[in-house]
């Protein structure tokens, strides 16, 4: 099954065991559908069913079944929460997922010069970490100005600035 790291379990808000929920993309609509869920984090995973999923404030909060005390939701805070691709907040125009940009090759002038290992949110825009050739790293900005066109069904992105690289 394609999964896809949908957001960050928070505190536990009230008495009942409900959590918040950290959306990555800070959107909540489609998370609000969500009945079941895989947890990662601290080396564990666990597969979860969701009893419900409510608006609260800018985020939501979630009651996993079998968690009905704040002192036994807080042992999954901390946890990503990963769910079905088709789970995951819609995209626009020139929106990728993360998942779907790790492995890709960055190419410029149809020669291959780095792959994507991660992608990094750095506060000022989209890093993406890629491994080069010889073993090094370097972290190109997920910029116009840098990269050009992104094709993830072909698994590659054009990189414009080649320079950057060196």
């Amino acid at each position: 099954m394609d999964l896809l790291a949908l957001g960050r379990v928070g505190k536990p808000h009230g008495v009942d065991g409900r959590l918040r929920l950290v959306s990555y993309s800070g959107e909540t609509d489609h998370l609000m559908r969500l009945t079941e869920a895989t947890l990662r984090g601290d080396g564990r995973e666990l597969f979860v069913r969701i009893e419900s999923v409510t608006a609260h404030g800018n985020g939501v909060l979630m009651k996993v079944v079998g968690y009905d005390s704040p002192e036994r939701a807080v042992a999954l805070s901390g946890m990503e929460l990963w769910a079905p691709r088709d789970m995951a907040a819609p995209l626009d125009d020139d929106q990728y997922y993360y998942a779907d940009l790790v492995g890709c090759a960055l190419v410029a002038g149809g020669t291959e010069l780095a792959s994507v290992v991660a992608v990094c949110d750095s506060g000022g825009g989209d890093l993406l970490e890629v491994a080069k050739p010889d073993g090094s790293s370097a972290y190109v900005p997920f910029r116009k100005e840098f990269v050009g066109e992104v094709d993830v069904h072909a698994r590659r992105i054009e990189l414009v600035a080649p320079w950057i690289l060196e």
